[in-house]
């Protein structure tokens, strides 16, 4: 579990990273904001699913859980994505309302799993 907790933190940290190096380039007060909240509904996905049976088997361990794999994995997933998209908002940053909506829309998504799994609890 400890590691869990620390595999957290590092997800949370780089998140604000890249949320303090997307501030820098001023790509969006609303891009922003739609990285804070997918980190956020991550963060509560990730909770909500450790020690569960996971249904995809890229993020499950060996014994068919989600656990410290799952999560950095998922992680790594947020992490690329937001990445990319602050790179080519470098280029472009006529498309940060593409991009927020993009979050959103996975964040909603995200959020569906995080309700369905509180639901089982």
């Amino acid at each position: 579990m400890p590691k869990q907790k620390l595999l957290g933190l590092f997800l949370v940290l780089s998140l604000f990273s890249l949320n303090a190096q997307a501030q820098e380039a001023r790509h969006g007060k609303l891009w922003r904001v739609s990285v804070a909240i997918l980190g956020a509904v991550t963060i509560a996905d990730m909770q909500s699913s450790v020690g569960r049976m996971e249904a995809n088997p890229l993020l499950s361990s060996s014994d068919g859980r989600f656990s410290g794999r799952g999560m950095a994995l998922k992680g790594v997933g947020v992490g690329a994505v937001v990445g990319v998209q602050w790179l080519l908002l470098r280029k472009n940053p006529k498309a940060a309302p593409w991009a927020a909506g993009a979050n959103f829309a996975a964040a909603a998504l995200t959020g569906t799993a995080v309700i369905h799994n509180h639901m089982l609890k």
